[in-house]
């Protein structure tokens, strides 16, 4: 190789390694802003496996439990702290985006395509993972839809818990 094919792959190299960087944090940026579609495609994919025995059983019952849960998810989002709600987000921006989730969940196919029992095995697989960016995942997403599910006066009497009375 001789020396001006040195610096003009050199250059070239450059360029490629500073695009990438700037397409890059591009992509980082744009993975934390809120999109209801991804949010609306992974709830609707992974709320029934976490709430699997608490819905009814009848499935238009269980269809509107998932909605007001989801309705219940994206009112009680925006009084999480700032960095929550980023977090959250890119979980679910990366969970639709079908390259991203080959990565976090080693399915090709749509988390709305998988069985509820590959769903159920994807979320234990997070739980006791050994990387803490899953089992982070995990319980972010477990406590948000638990959350919304049993904030709903409705569930506290399957649970035996009655509200205090305020006087």
């Amino acid at each position: 190789m001789d020396r001006r094919n040195f610096i003009l792959t050199g250059i070239a190299l450059g360029a490629v390694a500073s695009l990438g960087s700037g397409l890059a944090i591009w992509s980082w940026q744009h993975s934390v802003t809120p999109d209801s579609n991804n949010r609306d495609l992974v709830l609707s994919a992974l709320l029934p496996a976490l709430l699997y025995g608490a819905l009814p059983q009848d499935a238009t019952l269980a269809a509107i439990e998932l909605e007001r849960t989801k309705t219940a998810i994206s009112d009680f989002l925006p009084f999480l702290p700032l960095r929550q709600q980023q977090e959250l987000n890119q979980l679910f921006n990366l969970l639709a985006n079908r390259l991203s989730q080959l990565g976090l969940t080693g399915h090709v196919i749509s988390l709305t395509k998988l069985s509820l029992s590959q769903r159920l095995q994807l979320l234990n697989q997070w739980r006791d993972s050994y990387l803490a960016l899953l089992q982070q995942a995990y319980h972010g997403l477990r406590e948000l839809l638990y959350g919304a599910y049993y904030g709903q006066s409705e569930h506290w009497q399957t649970l035996g818990y009655t509200a205090p009375r305020f006087r």
